[in-house]
């Protein structure tokens, strides 16, 4: 395992080809004092620190072992301070309170760790965890090539880089939703509708996922992506009718779809048997067929990894998974009795 650890005074004097002093005297601003340096040679050493990410660490010179008990939280999404109605919330409340428990303090960066240079900020901290799906790929390569103990929340890959994370167990309960769902697919297949959106690891893999089990399963999948409103078209509308089941990625389709079935004259969990491959995190979606709300057990979760990470333990004594529990609500606990879907329109 890489051994990690900050970028040093000596790491930049080897990099840049200068002494020790002369690194120490720019870098700590006491260029034209004790030592003079050239203009070249300063600007050259400023050049190296910047491109190592070398910053330095007031508190490490306080601590023999150069460490902070300090973890930072950052995104790129604008989701700080978060509160109870934002989807981050749970998260940031797992991180929160199991950094508390590890000792760790917290220190929050929000949009972008800096700019021109990402580990400025963050590299005051021990370790960091990731939330949100938004991200500059070169800030993150940039931190992984200097060691930096990085922990994202939900899985990412990214290119040049080799990264940590942990996620939710979406391939199980998927597998539990569809064979809940089988007995009503009477035509063989189910339509998976997808929210607009950037792809990104958490679409992909929910989506690969659906298709895997439900091929297990001897189902074909539709897959649909709603427009930009979150509505699908008429012919789209027609095909959910006819497969007689819908699996929707994300809560925001789930009220413009409710509507549209209204429209229709059709029911849900009567006419059509819905889920959602997402936790009711809104509490508006009760009715729904989908799963428990894990959130905080996930970033919890990723405190637990960081915090292995910065000890040196084992990190495949743990779990990179968070479980998810299927619930069964009134859009499809009636599968098994399923009626002859109305074809859209009908009254």
């Amino acid at each position: 395992m890489s051994e990690y650890k900050r970028v040093t005074l000596q790491d930049v004097a080897k990099e840049a080809n200068v002494s020790y002093a002369s690194v120490s005297a720019v870098l700590n601003g006491k260029d034209g004092k004790s030592i003079r340096v050239g203009k070249l040679t300063k600007a050259k050493i400023l050049e190296c620190a910047s491109r190592l990410g070398y910053v330095p660490n007031m508190a490490a010179r306080k601590l023999k072992n150069g460490r902070n008990s300090l973890i930072a939280v950052f995104t790129y999404e604008q989701i700080f301070p978060v509160d109870a109605q934002n989807e981050f919330y749970r998260f940031f409340l797992g991180i929160q309170e199991t950094a508390e428990k590890n000792g760790y303090d917290l220190l929050i960066l929000n949009n972008r760790p800096t700019v021109g240079n990402p580990s400025s900020r963050i590299a005051l901290a021990d370790g960091a965890v990731m939330i949100g799906v938004n991200r500059d790929d070169q800030d993150i390569v940039r931190l992984v090539q200097n060691n930096y103990p990085l922990v994202f929340v939900g899985r990412r890959e990214v290119s040049g880089a080799s990264t940590h994370w942990v996620t939710f167990d979406y391939k199980k309960v998927i597998a539990e939703m569809v064979a809940h769902l089988l007995p009503c697919c009477k035509e063989g297949m189910l339509v998976y509708v997808e929210a607009k959106a950037v792809e990104r690891e958490p679409r992909r893999d929910k989506r690969n996922y659906l298709i895997e089990v439900a091929q297990k399963q001897g189902l074909g999948v539709v897959v649909v992506e709603a427009d930009e409103n979150h509505l699908i078209t008429k012919t789209e509308m027609e095909t959910i009718a006819k497969a007689k089941v819908a699996i929707f990625d994300r809560l925001s389709l789930l009220h413009p779809f409710e509507s549209l079935c209204k429209e229709h004259g059709l029911v849900l969990g009567r006419d059509l048997a819905t889920a959602v491959l997402e936790d009711d995190w809104q509490g508006t979606f009760s009715n729904w067929t989908r799963w428990t709300n894990e959130r905080f057990s996930l970033g919890a979760l990723a405190v637990e990894y960081l915090s292995a990470m910065l000890d040196g333990k084992d990190r495949e004594s743990l779990d990179r998974y968070t479980p998810l529990t299927l619930i069964v609500s009134q859009t499809s606990e009636n599968a098994t009795g399923l009626l002859s879907c109305k074809e859209p329109g009908a009254r």
